[in-house]
Parts: structure tokens; C-alpha cells; sequence
């Protein structure tokens, strides 16, 4: 959270609603530079839109999705005449579209279940693993995170869409069931 702080302090735009590649604290330089086009790597600009939708979606602070959708605004009618050259950018905004299912695995010492998560293509999802209790009180504060129990004999997987969460989860055959079920 710090850090997506940081970049909207440091590295924002605002008269043009986008992100330059280098901070105001930076060393002088005759043009402050910014990247908008996603070519063989993505842009800067659609890189920090997506973080900030998945800092939202965490933390519930409005900052974040302010600063992404303005992204996306100012750069929607270049990416429908180019969607070629927008392809990082177009997946934000069908993040921002979709209502993302929030993945929560605790303890993640379950080697089939990790195994599961990592492997499985799940582009509408935030995955948080948590490997002690200790990062899960770190991360308490945020309502992603309320009402979750760390159990330090299994591994607990919660599916969440719209922070409205599954029955603690043990399997991959129940992970996989409450998957298909927000598929449906």
C-alpha cells in the first residue's frame, strides 16, 4: 500500500491523468518521459492501472481506483483504434468490469492445493497466499481479510467475490467446486 502511495505521490500525472516513468524527485531531465503503449512488455502506465485495481480491492481505499480509472479513461479511445497496442491496459479494464474473486489461501503447506492455485488460469482473481499467522494480523486492518482464521495444521482456502466468502475450503475438489460455482 505504501508503495502504490508512493507512485500516485511521486510519479502521477495529473493534468494528463497518467504516470511518468520517472519521479518529481528524480534528477532534472529535459522531458519526463512516460510509457502508454504496450508492446512486447507492457506499460508503465497499465502496469500501475492494474496494480492500483488490486491495491483497491485489498484495501477499499478509493485512491487507488480513482487514479486507475482515470487511466483508463484517458486512454480508452486509443486502446478500441489500437487494441493491438493496448493488450495490458484492455485486461485492467476487463478487471475493473468484472467483480474479481478474492482468493485467500492460509498455510499454504498443502503442495496439491498450491500447486493448484499457481497452475490454474484465473485472470478475474487476487490470490493472497499467507504462510503464518503473523502476516495474517499484519494485514488485519483490511476488511479482504476480516474474519479469516490461520489454522497451522491445514491449509484454508476462502473464495470471496464482492468480499461474500465461501465456507473454509480443504481440497482442491472444493476449490474447484466453489470456482465453478462463480463461473456459473
Amino acid at each position: 500500500m505504501y508503495l502504490g502511495q508512493y507512485l500516485i505521490d511521486h510519479f502521477w500525472d495529473d493534468k494528463n491523468n497518467s504516470f511518468f516513468m520517472t519521479s518529481d524527485i528524480h534528477e532534472s531531465l529535459i522531458i519526463r518521459p512516460k510509457s502508454n503503449y504496450d508492446l512486447s512488455l507492457p506499460s508503465g502506465n497499465s502496469v500501475s492501472c492494474f496494480v492500483l485495481l488490486r491495491l483497491f480491492h485489498l484495501t477499499q481505499q478509493n485512491i487507488f481506483f480513482e487514479i486507475s480509472r482515470k487511466i483508463m479513461e484517458s486512454q480508452a479511445q486509443l486502446a478500441a483504434e489500437n487494441p493491438f497496442g493496448f493488450g495490458y491496459l484492455l485486461n485492467s479494464i476487463y478487471f475493473s468490469l468484472q467483480k474479481p474473486w478474492e482468493i485467500t489461501l492460509l498455510n499454504n503447506s498443502d503442495k496439491e492445493i498450491l500447486e493448484f492455485l499457481t497452475k490454474s488460469f484465473l485472470p478475474e482473481s487476487i490470490i493472497v497466499f499467507m504462510s503464518n499467522q503473523r502476516q495474517l494480523d499484519a494485514l488485519s486492518q483490511y476488511s479482504f481479510f476480516t474474519g479469516k482464521k490461520f489454522d497451522s495444521s491445514v491449509s484454508t482456502v476462502f473464495v470471496c467475490r464482492d468480499f461474500v466468502c465461501s465456507l473454509p475450503l480443504h481440497t482442491v475438489k472444493e476449490i474447484k467446486s466453489e470456482l465453478e460455482k462463480l463461473h456459473s
